[in-house]
């Protein structure tokens, strides 16, 4: 039975849950923080029997099995989730595998070599939601209200925080967060760069610098990486991980 999170009972439960997931410990263990016991929040939590479940807008992140992958793909359906992101094989009846990505650790106290800050560019080390949420969804502004609602929470609440490269001109040229601070873990996402600097290595400088900053304060680092990638990061010295499977219903997508 798939139940809402509202009680302490259920939220150790999802905690529980959440902890035996590498990859999602910290976004989870921050949604649980974060919204738990707000009943209007653009964030919903549950628990799928022993899984943990979070739902925001059309994607879902899982950790765990659930006991009936049936009645999880009909809550999905009902929820409006088209991509749902899970260690868990064949989660969801009719969900099917789209993708997969690796995932990537830097343990606390570790570093890697750092190349000088590339010329003509400056760090912001307290980068705005709204200058990131332009930069990474351009072209919707559902997607990019929706982001500055949820990264400005979290970063307010010490659970996030946001790094940009600027030009000569003060524009974002790149960005890159740890989008989730939890109990020791930072998840870092929301890499991107401004169609004009790509290929300049602006995107793996934020990576290493803000990796780097966050474990000489004991923070283990972990992000995902798309397939094409892999032999990059493991080229700068981050240590291969668990990864995470995108499911697509496939009634909705044919």
């Amino acid at each position: 039975m798939i139940v809402t999170v509202h009680t302490l009972a259920q939220k150790r439960q999802f905690l529980a849950a959440a902890r035996r997931d590498p990859l999602l410990h910290a976004l989870l263990g921050r949604d649980l923080t974060l919204w738990a016991d707000n009943p209007g929040a653009p964030v919903r939590l549950f628990l799928a029997g022993e899984a943990a479940l979070s739902v925001s807008s059309n994607s879902a992140w899982l950790a765990g099995a659930p006991d009936d992958p049936e009645e999880l793909a009909s809550f999905l359906r009902f929820v409006g989730v088209e991509n749902l992101y899970t260690a868990a094989r064949d989660p969801a009846t009719d969900f099917r595998l789209a993708g997969r990505e690796r995932g990537y650790c830097l343990p606390p106290g570790r570093t890697l070599p750092q190349p000088p800050l590339p010329q003509g560019f400056a760090l912001d080390t307290d980068l705005g939601a709204g200058a990131a949420a332009s930069l990474l969804f351009p072209y919707s502004a559902a997607d990019r209200d929706g982001f500055y609602s949820r990264t400005c929470t979290a970063v307010n609440h010490g659970l996030a925080r946001l790094w940009g490269l600027r030009d000569a001109r003060g524009q974002l040229a790149a960005t890159v967060g740890a989008d989730a601070l939890f109990a020791g873990q930072a998840y870092l996402s929301l890499l991107c760069t401004a169609p004009c600097y790509r290929r300049r290595g602006l995107g793996s400088w934020l990576v290493l610098a803000i990796s780097n900053a966050l474990t000489v304060r004991g923070w283990q680092c972990v992000f995902l990486s798309e397939a094409h990638n892999v032999d990059f990061y493991q080229k700068l010295g981050y240590v291969p991980w668990d990864g995470l499977n995108l499911y697509k219903d496939a009634k909705r997508n044919g």
